[in-house]
């Protein structure tokens, strides 16, 4: 119920601590700066992983904006929309798949595009089942459908292209087994989920790219949006999904610090080495 720039300035006093007593999150984000930025300095490093730790807590307060306050509070946050007609252009040709990885509020963009179009999102439940109840009731109030993570699941996103829907994927989310493939992320292996690559075949489909970026002095957020087809439709499975890793690689260098690195993207490939 906090105003935005109170939710911000907690956000602060929460990474002072956060910075100085021991956690995983702290621990996760300095390994993966330094696997995927070796070329930064020792100080870079540093001020990088800062930032994200604060991103991340801005992040996971705005959760609790998105889930509990009406929809619309969160679209009046919205000072504008970069490449809004990608959007409508790609659905004049068909059913849109949608990429948002984690990174600025993808709570928030996901709100924004079912107020946009007839959203399908890929849905892992969460293991507490109350705050389950609390995420899936906000999003199917904000209008999306929701597929869980499954066989039956990707039949959905499927059916939903063929109308001419939305398809909404988190795409730098760790696969189930046999799921995904191991390609290149910020030059490290990363096992990749292959759904998208799949989907993307769907006849008359177009795959757009973006993020609701924070704008500095709790001012809001922009929406950025491109149009990513061309690249996705490689000749081989394994060409594509390295295509949408490096789409999703050249997103996330525009805003580095609002990336959540503390996301364990390299778990199945890097992590039995520390």
């Amino acid at each position: 119920m906090l105003p935005l720039s109170w939710v911000y300035g907690l956000s602060k006093l929460t990474l002072l601590l956060m910075l100085r007593l021991p956690n995983q999150s702290l621990k996760q984000t300095q390994l993966n700066v330094q696997r995927c930025w070796p070329n930064l300095t020792c100080q870079q490093q540093t001020a990088l992983v800062g930032e994200s730790m604060l991103h991340t807590i801005y992040a996971a307060l705005e959760m609790g904006i998105n889930w509990t306050q009406p929809s619309q509070s969160g679209l009046d946050r919205i000072i504008n929309v970069s490449g809004a007609d990608c959007l409508r252009q790609a659905q004049l040709m068909g059913g849109v798949i949608l990429l948002t990885p984690h990174l600025g509020n993808w709570e928030l963009f996901a709100n924004w595009a079912a107020h946009e179009a007839k959203v399908t999102a890929l849905y892992k439940p969460a293991k507490l089942h109350g705050l389950d109840r609390l995420i899936h009731g906000a999003r199917t109030q904000a209008g999306m459908q929701l597929a869980p993570a499954s066989a039956k699941g990707v039949m959905q996103l499927k059916r939903a292209l063929l109308k001419g829907e939305v398809n909404l994927i988190l795409p730098d989310q760790e696969p189930p087994p046999k799921a995904g493939i191991i390609s290149q992320w910020f030059n490290q292996p990363a096992y990749t989920m292959t759904l998208v690559s799949q989907l993307a075949k769907t006849k008359n489909t177009r795959v757009l790219i973006g993020f609701a970026r924070r704008v500095p002095s709790s001012l809001g957020f922009i929406i950025e949006l491109e149009d990513i087809t061309e690249v996705c439709q490689q000749a081989t499975i394994e060409s594509s999904v390295k295509a949408i890793n490096q789409a999703i690689e050249e997103l996330v260098r525009r805003a580095p610090e609002q990336y959540q690195w503390e996301y364990r993207r390299f778990k199945h490939t890097l992590e039995q080495e520390h």
